[in-house]
């Protein structure tokens, strides 16, 4: 019997396991916690750097858009643009200018001596 009662003695019962387990749950979320925040502090230094790479590669972007740009405008300034006698100040003028031709429409629309036949005028009937 004894030996019954000193082994007893040495297991322990279910709530102090429970405790040793809260203890160690607690225990690993205080390590992870340093750990993270350690982390969080490395990547808090890396952020300057990787901003100034974002930087540098939009800077190089725009470089090549600004040279796209140059290219594209000396295209257009080497196509020959027909002259135009008279430019007019106000905007409306020139689309009016460009849509309608200078050059007068045929005779052939329409003959002058043809007469114009009369015809039957109908009224309007309004019914309530």
């Amino acid at each position: 019997m004894v030996i019954l009662a000193t082994i007893k003695e040495r297991t322990p019962c279910p709530s102090i396991m429970l405790e040793y387990l809260y203890a160690l749950s607690l225990l690993s979320i205080t390590v992870t916690l340093f750990y993270l925040t350690k982390s969080c502090f490395a990547f808090k230094g890396e952020i300057p750097h990787q901003g100034e790479e974002i930087t540098n590669r939009i800077e190089k972007v725009h470089g090549v858009l600004d040279e796209l740009t140059d290219i594209i405008n000396e295209f257009a300034q080497s196509i020959p643009v027909p002259d135009i006698a008279q430019t007019p100040n106000n905007p409306l003028m020139s689309i009016l200018a460009s849509i309608i031709s200078p050059t007068p429409s045929p005779l052939g629309h329409g003959s002058e001596t043809q007469e114009q036949e009369e015809r039957q005028v109908y009224e309007i009937n309004e019914t309530n």
